[in-house]
């Protein structure tokens, strides 16, 4: 395993953003009595330049495996509708997965589904931790300063999932994914299907949360007793303006009824 107390104080402190990279992480406040946090762990796919294009095409970083399509879109109408707190990572899952721990293999890939990252091949320890360092630790801290500044009652990871995984067809329209919470998972599901009966929402699917390769619902929304869900959308239904519209829509609904049960 990997661990940071491994590397010097030197070491923690470089960073491979220049002036004119953005920074990783922005937050969005809501209502001062907002109830609820969104998090978009895989809204970005900006590469510092530092690290060139990780030897992808555009064509690459266009796909799934750079960034979660329509997830920061379909976030930001959400947070509108709540006046929630909304908290975004700006840069691709490719460099560093916010939602992954530091010992995790994908939290800096050099495979993902059937593409190679010739940027991520071989990466030494160091180098892992300066990603970490430089793109996580922002964005940990943020998250974890809204979490504790207000009392919340709610915390929402929106992600979105690809129609077909290396050839495997994935059917449902929306996945729920929880752990110790299956309680928010059943109110979303039944408002989600109330308000669509043709709608096809699945429990754990595609993922399921895992203690080593999760991060948001194992290290914040559980140990903070928050109502939670990781919501997994699939991509092709919110990849126009008009489907991130209705299912901004649908899970707004979903959220309130949620706040509404969970007293």
């Amino acid at each position: 395993m990997l661990k940071e107390a491994a590397y010097s104080a030197e070491n923690m402190g470089k960073t491979f953003l220049s002036d004119s990279d953005p920074e990783p992480v922005e937050c969005i406040r809501g209502r001062a009595d907002a109830d609820v946090v969104l998090v978009c762990e895989h809204a970005g796919r900006a590469i510092p330049k530092g690290l060139g294009s990780l030897g992808l095409t555009p064509a690459d970083l266009d796909r799934h495996i750079a960034w979660d399509i329509g997830a920061l879109a379909v976030s930001e109408r959400i947070a509108a509708n709540l006046g929630a707190d909304l908290i975004k990572q700006r840069y691709s899952r490719l460099v560093y997965d916010c939602n992954r721990p530091f010992d995790a293999p994908d939290a800096t890939p050099d495979v993902s589904e059937d593409i190679a990252i010739p940027g991520n091949k071989n990466l030494s320890p160091e180098e892992r931790l300066i990603r970490k360092r430089t793109i996580f630790d922002p964005y940990d801290a943020a998250l974890t300063a809204i979490l504790d500044d207000r009392p919340k009652r709610a915390a929402f990871a929106i992600h979105s999932f690809t129609p077909v995984y290396l050839g495997k067809h994935r059917p449902w329209h929306l996945g729920l994914l929880s752990r110790m919470d299956p309680e928010t998972a059943d109110i979303i599901a039944a408002t989600m299907q109330r308000r669509d009966n043709r709608m096809l929402v699945g429990k754990n699917v595609p993922y399921m949360i895992e203690e080593d390769s999760d991060w948001f619902i194992p290290r914040h929304a559980e140990p903070r007793g928050l109502a939670h869900c990781l919501i997994e959308i699939r991509n092709d239904l919110i990849d126009t303006e008009e489907g991130q519209d209705l299912w901004a829509g649908h899970l707004t609904a979903a959220f309130k009824d949620v706040l509404e049960k969970r007293k």
